[in-house]
């Protein structure tokens, strides 16, 4: 049996159709293959048993193919058609039967045929008369395949039953599908003219196989769809085709019929009917046969978009004098599908190590509908880590993307491994995937402690320092030894090369230094320093070298040191010879002399000399930010050594006190001295700035009138005297504290009265952020400033490049239903507005903060409301520093 890829008389059903190379399929591990379901079912494509085919025409071939289509796992039973039904053949003359077997999977499939012959028992078929293509897989993944046997007959084979036997694992018994052949004796002119008069009265309605092809429509490509009418007489036929869209409407797309094919007058019936034209193309073709008999074909190409249609239906109307209403109507559903396309995959990082969570990332995108399937696989195995899928999103062009995201820690064995990240659209069998390979994955070096050859080292002989850097990958990696921040010039250093351990696959080296100890190398540091793969890993040796002395860290007792509270400084001096000996505990430069106490030295049991010496204090706001050394000469030492303790002590905001107002009277003149008691913060730096409604009286940097509490924190009292006229009564005033330590801004207020009204006090309004923007919500305003609307600089000495904050109290207005435009120069200030009413009612106050450029040295703000019906105004120029 020789096999062929195509064949001449039947090319429409045996055309090769080639698959998409550039995907792998998955049809083997991705679970149950398609269910071929019998062409009635819903979903059903292509090969038809209809009306005027083998339900009316050959009952026992019906019988035999309704039941096939029955699903099993991982298998699609075959859809057979055997092409023609009656097969009448003049003797000598030559014929072609057709075996198409469509929608099976897998795609293994035998395909025989075999003759009963009434005068032989041998069944066999040359096989040089059997034809059989190559299987060609669907759009669903599975596969059809077209085997064609020839017929050249004498009259001995009159009556020969000729079967075509299809083998699939689907199937539990193997189905026969038979022809009976009749042979006839050459006919002389006179017959041949009484056969044809005859066979003229005889009408034979047209077999139809309709919508040969896949009802998933690939979106803004060519698909293809086959349509058959054979076997019909008489000549007129004519088809029409419907597009019916979801919402019921239908439109006629197409119109032929077979006097439009042999004579051009008929033309007009030849007519493409929807001004959609791009998206359909149709191309008729009528043969005539013996007998007056007639075959007539029709391929569809629809270019789909999914932005015009989605899912559609075409309705075909066959209309022939031999149909038992003169017409038959076949309808298929499509959708409209856009198979989704991936990115290459991305890695989170350039170098993947062991001990960092890795995350690979894919971009798919291009498909349609937005129901999809996503996995990912190392090499041909599924990873069972979950993988996050964002929310598809829809673009311009009606099609989705969304991106998937596998996390997860590599490790070594993974180190070649091929990572997939695949993607199908929902009922779909074919995978699209996109391939990452993980070539080297980095195992930072691990370091040995490093050992010293003697284990005492000694000034002026000579001494080893080696150690072992392991587990690391690549290779590839750099030592070097030093001390402090530079190499040991004076060293010589031997490092193996990289040995890989079998068992792990990873590497290790070793190195050692070798040098003479000068005495300048006491207590210093030496360092082994590995570079591998852009980082840097270091370990290091502390050389105390034997006779010199050792200075142990100064250790602080408590070890959280707080303001007004007992504390301890103590250091260790040990193993030094001879015993003369100097140590100083130092401020900064100046020594200290009070509270150390010194115990030693002392000879101990080794030969050699220690000491312990401490210092006690009592820690104050002056500490604040400062450091305590404690300073160690001696003859073997080439520089005296030093150990530093720094005194982390904590900022402390300023405790405001209620302002105090003493009045007095004086030549007729009213005065009256405000004070107010700052007190319990540290560090010192302070400022306390005054005011009378919006004017500044009085600004403090720094005040040097401070002095030490008990508590050892910062106390200080600001006093101000203001002249108290008629005019003034009712006036706010304020004190505004910065401390820049803790960046607490804080504030106190009073309204000014008459001698013989009580003074009026008012709680503080904290702030705690970078500009003021005191609350004046628990203010009471004057009565001048009720009048008028007044804008404020409220940060303290603005500079130019640096954000200012302001504010606007707009009088007798509420901030409900108010619109506030704020402006610097021509231009809108784009920062967040803030109103907030005042709890008095006599008005709101609007907050801004405006970014200044640098260079600056004023601009000029302008405020505009809105409100009631009204619009109020006010400008301001910014002075900047």
């Amino acid at each position: 049996m020789r096999r062929c890829d195509h064949f001449v008389p039947h090319a429409l059903l045996c055309r090769r159709v080639e698959s998409e190379s550039i995907f792998r399929s998955e049809r083997d591990a991705a679970g149950p293959g398609p269910i071929a379901d019998r062409s009635d079912a819903p979903g059903a494509v292509g090969m038809r048993w209809g009306e005027g085919l083998g339900e009316r025409r050959w009952p026992f071939l019906w019988s035999l193919l309704v039941g096939v289509g029955v699903g099993l796992r991982h298998a699609a039973q075959p859809v057979v058609l055997l092409s023609p039904k009656e097969v009448t053949i003049e003797r000598d003359k030559e014929k072609t039967v057709s075996c198409v077997v469509n929608k099976f999977y897998p795609d293994s499939i035998v395909i025989q045929w075999e003759k009963n012959a009434k005068h032989s028992p041998d069944k066999s078929v040359p096989a040089e008369d059997i034809c059989t293509g190559s299987s060609v897989e669907n759009e669903d993944g599975t596969f059809n395949i077209t085997s064609k046997l020839k017929l050249q007959p004498s009259l001995q084979d009159d009556g020969n039953i000729y079967n075509c036997i299809v083998k699939h694992k689907s199937f539990s018994m193997e189905p026969v599908f038979s022809i009976i052949l009749t042979v006839t004796e050459l006919q002389g002119n006179y017959t041949w003219i009484a056969g044809l008069i005859a066979a003229m009265a005889v009408v034979f309605p047209p077999t139809v196989m309709a919508f040969v092809g896949n009802e998933k429509l690939k979106n803004l490509e060519e698909n293809h769809l086959q349509f058959l009418f054979s076997d019909f007489r008489p000549k007129p036929l004519k088809i029409k085709f419907f597009l019916i869209q979801p919402n019921k409407e239908k439109q006629a797309i197409y119109s032929w019929n077979t006097k439009a094919a042999s004579d051009p007058e008929q033309g007009d019936e030849h007519l493409a009917l929807l001004k959609k034209q791009k998206m359909f193309h149709f191309i008729p073709v009528l043969s005539q046969k013996k007998r007056h008999i007639f075959e007539a074909s029709c391929k569809l190409s629809i270019t789909p978009d999914v932005k015009q249609l989605q899912s559609f239906d075409i309705s075909l109307e066959i209309i022939h004098q031999a149909f038992p209403h003169g017409i038959s109507v076949k309808t298929q559903s499509f959708e409209v599908v856009a198979h989704p396309v991936l990115d290459r995959i991305q890695c989170s990082t350039d170098e993947p190590r062991p001990d960092e969570s890795l995350t690979l990332s894919c971009r798919i995108y291009a498909y349609f509908p937005q129901a999809i399937e996503t996995c990912w696989w190392k090499d041909d195995e599924p990873i069972p880590l979950p993988a996050s899928v964002t929310d598809p999103i829809k673009t311009s062009d009606g099609l989705f993307f969304c991106t998937t995201n596998l996390q997860f820690f590599p490790q070594a064995e993974d180190i070649g491994k091929r990572f997939f990240c695949k993607a199908r659209l929902k009922g779909f069998q074919q995978f699209r995937e996109s391939a990452w390979e993980l070539n080297t994955l980095v195992f930072i070096p691990k370091v040995s402690h490093i050992e010293c050859e003697p284990s005492e080292p000694e000034f002026g002989k000579p001494i080893t320092l080696s150690c072992v850097v392991r587990d690391f990958y690549p290779p590839e990696c750099d030592i070097c030894w030093k001390k402090g921040l530079k190499e040991l010039t004076y060293a010589t250093v031997k490092t193996g090369d990289p040995e890989q351990a079998p068992a792990s696959n990873l590497y290790h080296r070793k190195s050692q230094v070798s040098f003479i100890p000068r005495p300048e190398d006491h207590a210093e540091e030496i360092f082994v320093e590995i570079k591998h793969c852009n980082r840097t890993i270091q370990n290091k040796y502390s050389l105390m070298l034997k006779g010199f002395p050792k200075v142990a860290d100064i250790d602080p007792d408590p070890s959280i040191i707080e303001y007004g509270k007992n504390l301890c400084l103590s250091c260790e001096v040990m193993d030094f010879d001879p015993g003369e000996i100097n140590i100083q505990w130092l401020d900064g430069e100046n020594v200290i002399r009070n509270g150390v106490d010194t115990k030693g030295p002392t000879m101990g049991s080794n030969g050699f000399f220690s000491l312990t010496s401490s210092y006690r204090l009592v820690p104050t706001v002056f500490y604040y930010n400062k450091s305590i050394s404690f300073k160690v000469s001696h003859k073997k030492l080439a520089e005296p050594i030093t150990k530093s303790v720094y005194l982390n002590l904590p900022a402390k905001p300023p405790v405001l006190s209620e302002i105090k107002a003493i009045p007095r009277q004086t030549q007729g003149d009213k005065k009256v001295t405000l004070e107010i008691s700052i007190s319990d913060f540290a560090p010192w730096d302070i400022r306390v700035t005054w005011y009378k409604d919006w004017k500044k009286l009085t600004d403090y940097t720094d005040p040097n009138n401070f002095r030490i509490g008990e508590n050892k924190l910062c106390q200080l009292a600001s006093q101000i005297m203001v002249d108290l006229k008629q005019k003034d009564i009712g006036k706010i005033i304020r004190c505004e504290v910065h401390h820049p330590a803790t960046k607490k801004f804080q504030e106190k207020s009073f309204i000014l009265k008459d001698f013989s009204d009580s003074i009026e006090q008012i709680s503080p309004s904290f702030v705690n952020h970078n500009h003021i923007e005191p609350s004046r919500s628990s203010m009471s305003v004057s009565e001048e400033l009720i009048n008028s609307m007044k804008i404020e600089c409220v940060t303290s000495s603005p500079k130019a490049g640096e954000k200012v904050s302001l504010r606007c109290f707009v009088p007798g207005k509420g901030a409900d239903g108010a619109i506030v435009f704020w402006s610097k120069g021509l231009y809108p200030v784009d920062e967040e507005i803030r109103n907030t009413n005042c709890e008095d009612g006599t008005g709101f106050i609007s907050y801004v903060t405006i970014k200044t450029e640098k260079g600056e040295q004023e601009c000029g703000i302008r405020c505009e409301v809105c409100v009631d019906e009204e619009t109020l105004e006010d400008s301001y120029t910014l002075k900047l520093s």
